[in-house]
C-alpha cells in the first residue's frame, strides 16, 4: 500500500494555487459598506409605483392625494419626465426603454410613477395614495403565439410596428448551415421548454444620488456590477459630460449578472 502525504502548508509557495480574498475580513466582522448603509445629510427617499397588470392602457393618473402628504417633496409620472426630455433610456436591442410608462404598461410591475419624500416610510405610504385608472388589455404570455396576426402588439409605440418580433440576432453562414442539414442522413428536432428564471441575490437593487450644487458633479452609489456602463447611460440620458459623473459600486450583496443592466429605478434617482 502506498500512502501520500500532502506537503505542509508552510512549504507551499505563497500566492500560488490560491486566491487571496481581500474582502472577507471586513465582511465577516460586519464592517462592509453597502448602498443601504450610505446616509447623506438631508437625504430624501424615493419609492416607485409599479403596475399590477401585464398589459393595460393608462387612462388617468391622480397624484393629488400623494402630493398633499405632509412629508412628500415630489410626485413624478411619465408625463413629467417627458417634459424634461428624460423619459427614455438606451437598451441593448438598439431601442429605447421608457423610464416611466406613459400611454400604457407593457409588462407586469412596469414603473408608472415615483414619490420623493423625507423618509422611506412616508414615500411608501404616499404610493398608496396614487390612483391609476387602467384599461385592461390582453397580455402576450406565450412566445409560440406571439407572432400570430391576432395577437396584440405590445410595442405599438414603435413606428410601423405590426408584430411582436423586436430583436434579430444572426451568426455564422446561413447557406452553409442549411446545406449541411439538407445533406444529413438524419435530422433530429426537439422542442425544449424551460421556465423563466432570474437571479435572486440577497441584496435588491438600490441607488443613492448626490449632486454638488457648485460644480454640478453627480455622484451615484449603485448596486451595480458595471459602473462604467452606468456612467455612459446616465450621461446620455441626463445630458451631462461623463467627467461630471462618478459611479461608486460599494459592497454588492450578490449579483449573478442581474446587476449589470441599467434599470429605470436608477435613472429615476
Amino acid at each position: 500500500m502506498t500512502t501520500t502525504e500532502a506537503p505542509p502548508e508552510q512549504e507551499r509557495p505563497i500566492g500560488f494555487g490560491r486566491m487571496l480574498r481581500k474582502e472577507d475580513p471586513r465582511l465577516i466582522r460586519g464592517m462592509g459598506n453597502f448602498v443601504d448603509d450610505i446616509q447623506l445629510p438631508g437625504m430624501l427617499h424615493l419609492a416607485i409605483l409599479r403596475s399590477p397588470m401585464a398589459h393595460a392602457r393608462i387612462v388617468s393618473i391622480d397624484t393629488s392625494a400623494a402630493q398633499a402628504h405632509p412629508k412628500v417633496v415630489a410626485v413624478i409620472t411619465g408625463a413629467d419626465l417627458a417634459e424634461q426630455g428624460l423619459a427614455w433610456m438606451p437598451t441593448l436591442s438598439n431601442d429605447t426603454q421608457a423610464v416611466l410608462a406613459t400611454d400604457k404598461v407593457r409588462f407586469q410591475h412596469q414603473e408608472v410613477a415615483f414619490v420623493v419624500a423625507e423618509d422611506r416610510y412616508s414615500a411608501r405610504d404616499a404610493l398608496e395614495l396614487i390612483v391609476v385608472d387602467y384599461e385592461r388589455l390582453d397580455p402576450v404570455i406565450d412566445v409560440r403565439t406571439a407572432l400570430d396576426p391576432d395577437t396584440p402588439v405590445i410595442r405599438d409605440d414603435l413606428e410601423g410596428k405590426t408584430d411582436n418580433h423586436i430583436f434579430d440576432w444572426e451568426t455564422g453562414d446561413e447557406a452553409a448551415t442549411a446545406e449541411v442539414f439538407n445533406n444529413a442522413d438524419v435530422v433530429v428536432s426537439e422542442e425544449i421548454i424551460y421556465p423563466r428564471v432570474h437571479p435572486a441575490p440577497m441584496e435588491t437593487c438600490g441607488c443613492v444620488a448626490d449632486v454638488e450644487r457648485v460644480s454640478g458633479k453627480l455622484t451615484l452609489w449603485c448596486t451595480t456590477q458595471a459602473p462604467h456602463a452606468h456612467r455612459t447611460v446616465y450621461a446620455l440620458v441626463a445630458g451631462l459630460p461623463e467627467h461630471k459623473i462618478r459611479i461608486i459600486a460599494p459592497e454588492i450583496g450578490g449579483g449573478f449578472g442581474n446587476k449589470v443592466p441599467i434599470y429605470p429605478g436608477y435613472v429615476c434617482a
